[in-house]
């Protein structure tokens, strides 16, 4: 499974069932909508450092990072050398 897929997987999973969500837009801004608060980029940085074998520091916690699956993919791939 593809980077976007397992963040879009978590994040429905996780996020979606109380949105009623099947599928989302990855420039969708997760943000804005609400989809995603600060608790929620909280877990996805769990669901990130268990997953990929990362570690995301205090500094790299910034909207930007965490606004859309885009950026989520591009932190993550960035994070491992991948870019």
């Amino acid at each position: 499974m593809k980077n976007l897929e397992r963040l879009e997987t978590f994040i429905l999973t996780d996020f979606g069932a109380e949105l009623d969500m099947k599928k989302l837009d990855p420039d969708q801004d997760l943000l804005e909508q609400g989809i995603i608060d600060s608790l929620g980029i909280m877990r996805v940085i769990v669901f990130m450092e268990e997953t990929f074998g990362i570690k995301v520091i205090d500094e790299e916690i910034v909207p930007d990072n965490f606004q859309t699956l885009n950026n989520m993919v591009n932190f993550i791939e960035q994070k491992l050398g991948n870019k």
